[in-house]
């Protein structure tokens, strides 16, 4: 047993979680640094200049360029939630319903890349809208076929972004029947007994991968389709992209690993105590949750 875990297994609440080697092994490679650092600098640029614009009176020129600063500033801002992960609390918020009429431990999404993605994609479509119109506008053959090329597009943006609103906020269950899975735009439970393996991966970013075989008590609710935010096309392995939760990604993975390995203790998931467990990272000798 080593000297950082209890005798069930969990780690001690004295020690931090270190990440798993799947994702500390890889990094964000070096062009997509070199990429956002100087998005970063156009958006600086960009807010001087319109800054200096209305200064000296030109909000005609000084418009569009805070406009492009501020759309800028926000892609750089969900990049780099998504390949820069920060430190984030380690317990769960709470206990929530499943489906199944039982109880199971919460692990919602954040708020913040809900913002990041919504005003990036809100930004898009009025873009989108001002092109379409003054495509239309033109009266040209070229200025049409733009605007209905564009005007769909802007559709299955607009699409995306009401869908993963209406399903937010996303969240991750333990419950003493399975694992389910609120994604953007999709749902996804599996039952413990399908579960065969969890995994820290890399697909791009951090992920967790709960491994598991075709069941006839799985189930899942694609909410665009084929379309998506890419999850489902992992099926049956279920994917859960860390940089949307709001608690510590070692936290999760670690929770999923060991009600994974510990069977008769997946029942308390449905008690308050296994918030204190999770949190706390201990159990009780006399007592285990």
């Amino acid at each position: 047993m080593s000297a950082n875990q209890n005798p069930d297994g969990w780690p001690d609440g004295g020690s931090t979680l270190s990440r798993p080697a799947g994702w500390t092994k890889q990094r964000p490679p070096m062009w997509r640094k070199v990429s956002l650092a100087l998005m970063a600098l156009m958006a600086l640029g960009m807010a001087a200049q319109a800054a200096w614009s209305a200064w000296t009176g030109q909000p005609g020129i000084g418009v569009p360029l805070a406009a492009g600063a501020i759309f800028l500033g926000h892609v750089v801002g969900l990049s780099t939630r998504f390949w820069w992960p920060r430190q984030r609390s380690s317990r769960p918020s709470s206990l929530t319903a499943t489906p199944d009429g039982t109880k199971g431990v919460a692990f919602p999404y954040s708020a913040w890349p809900y913002y990041w993605l919504t005003a990036v994609l809100v930004m898009t479509e009025l873009v989108a809208l001002a092109v379409v119109v003054a495509a239309a506008l033109s009266a040209t053959v070229v200025g049409v076929v733009l605007a209905v090329v564009v005007g769909a597009l802007a559709m299955g943006v607009g699409w995306f972004l009401v869908t993963m609103l209406r399903l937010a906020p996303g969240k991750l269950v333990l419950s003493p029947s399975g694992v389910c899975h609120r994604s953007l735009t999709s749902t996804h439970f599996i039952p413990w007994h399908a579960i065969v393996a969890v995994s820290a991966e890399w697909i791009g970013t951090p992920v967790i991968a709960v491994k598991a075989f075709p069941s006839g008590e799985t189930r899942v609710r694609r909410y665009l389709g084929r379309f998506g935010s890419g999850e489902v096309q992992f099926l049956p392995m279920m994917v859960i992209r860390t940089a949307w939760l709001a608690s510590d990604p070692s936290t999760v993975y670690a929770a999923l690993c060991f009600y994974h390995a510990h069977p008769q203790l997946r029942d308390r998931l449905a008690t308050p105590g296994a918030l204190d467990r999770i949190g706390n990272g201990r159990a009780a000798r006399q007592n285990p949750l």
